[in-house]
């Protein structure tokens, strides 16, 4: 069973930097997980809220700031001292960080603004041309987006559609928006159906995994991944 690092090693670094990244990789983990949404200017960055008050020493929305302004913000101190000065990182600066690894990048896409097609698209051709689009899944809450890709031909991409809860007909779902994946939060409801999804053959990964319990009892239901905070555990048990 594989193993994803959520937004990095989270539970000793912070998260979507790439102090948490650099940390996750230093386990065995399969792929890192991490969200995407656009600045004020359009550049992708890697964050996770919508307001940058929670895990920076800012205030407002994210969109709000030109990526040159979110630069100025610390994205570490909040978390521990010894992480003073983290920045939050634009997409690119994490691609060319594992354009030199193995790793899977599990990018989440944030609620997109009513056009998202012309932000989509150049970030879509940004992973492309580092030569990993065959290697990341894109995932998001907002499934038109994935219909639209699939609509226009990024084939290479795989696209997974993220739920909360469990829907009794996810294979035909999955089918209907054109997703190769199910992203499920894990809770007692939806392991009643990862033996049936599974079965079927379409990969089903757990978000947010940190218990061994837990771990144990997706690996027993033939869950495909599992989506963690505390990769060093997670590790420990299946690598």
């Amino acid at each position: 069973m594989e193993v994803i690092a959520h937004r990095g090693n989270t539970f000793y670094t912070p998260e979507n930097t790439m102090a948490s990244f650099l940390s996750a990789a230093t386990y065995p983990v399969d792929g890192i997980e991490l969200d995407v949404q656009w600045t004020k200017d359009g550049v992708p960055v890697v964050f996770h809220d919508e307001k940058i008050d929670r895990t920076t020493n800012g205030s407002g929305w994210l969109r709000s700031f030109t990526y040159k302004e979110l630069r100025q913000f610390d994205a570490g101190s909040w978390f521990a001292e010894r992480f003073r000065g983290e920045k939050i990182p634009s997409l690119e600066e994490v691609l060319e960080w594992m354009k030199e690894n193995h790793l899977t990048l599990h990018m989440e896409i944030k609620k997109p603004p009513k056009k998202f097609e012309v932000l989509l698209d150049p970030t879509l051709h940004l992973i492309d041309e580092y030569g990993l689009s065959k290697r990341t899944v894109v995932s998001t809450f907002h499934h038109p987006v994935l219909t639209y890709m699939a609509q226009e031909a990024k084939e290479y991409f795989q696209r997974a559609f993220l739920t909360k809860t469990p829907l009794f007909r996810g294979i035909r779902y999955a089918n209907a928006i054109q997703a190769h994946a199910i992203h499920i939060r894990h809770s007692y409801q939806a392991m009643q159906f990862y033996p049936l999804w599974a079965k079927s053959g379409i990969p089903v990964r757990a978000y947010t995994i940190n218990r061994e319990k837990e771990a144990l009892r997706c690996k027993r239901l033939n869950v495909t991944s599992i989506i963690t905070d505390d990769p060093k555990t997670m590790t420990s048990l299946f690598k």
